[in-house]
């Protein structure tokens, strides 16, 4: 799996992507707006990949919200991610402010937000903006969920 990611990755660089982050987000950027702040909110207790399934679990859930992707997709992504054993919540998503974790990832994405949904299984879609009260509420429902 490892070696497939990195063969997609070069792909990507190959075929006109950014290697260097300066524009559009990357659809390895999935799930990940979030994710080096709840690792860092957790005191690094969550590793990378276990807050970047919570990271995910979160898109989905606000691409759900948005109605960009429909319920079954989005129950069978956080059902993987269940089976997979990684999380979907974690007490350091209380903490997470939404709206300076944005910031700081376009400041990463070099001033423009860019952040990578999906609308179905396989098919990513960049959105610019996020609605911040949808997003507190992806929040609440997986902190239910746990």
């Amino acid at each position: 799996m490892i070696v497939r990611c990195a063969e997609l990755h070069l792909e990507h660089i190959r075929t006109g992507g950014d290697p260097f982050e300066l524009g559009s987000a990357r659809p390895l950027d999935f799930g990940h707006w979030a994710a080096h702040k709840l690792e860092a909110l957790s005191g690094y207790a969550l590793r990378h990949g276990e807050a970047v399934a919570i990271g995910i679990a979160l898109d989905v859930s606000y691409a759900r919200r948005r109605g960009l992707l429909g319920r079954a997709d989005g129950e069978r992504i956080l059902e993987l991610l269940r089976s997979l054993g990684l999380p979907s919540s974690d007490p350091a998503l209380r903490r997470l402010d939404i709206a300076d974790a944005l910031d700081e990832f376009r400041v990463h994405l070099g001033g423009d937000l860019c952040v990578c949904l999906i609308d179905r299984i396989g098919h990513g879609i960049d959105v610019d903006t996020v609605d911040l009260a949808d997003m507190e509420a992806c929040v609440d429902l997986l902190q239910r969920r746990g």
